[in-house]
């Protein structure tokens, strides 16, 4: 099923591999960020960032 789509798509053996190479560095890379767990402090970042923005006083008219 997988040569069909590299013909219709017209890529060659380097594209499918690039994209392949890509794509498993990817869930790799995103499964030790899961592990380690380091987007946590991002997502709290983001939440006491935003509830600073909305306890802040309305300024615009």
């Amino acid at each position: 099923m997988i040569p069909f789509f590299a013909v219709d798509l017209n890529l060659t053996p380097l594209s499918i591999a690039a994209i392949l190479i890509s794509g498993v560095s990817f869930l790799v890379m995103f499964g030790i960020a899961s592990a380690k767990g380091g987007f946590q402090e991002l997502v709290e970042t983001t939440l006491k960032n935003d509830a600073a923005q909305r306890n802040k006083p309305n300024n615009r008219k």
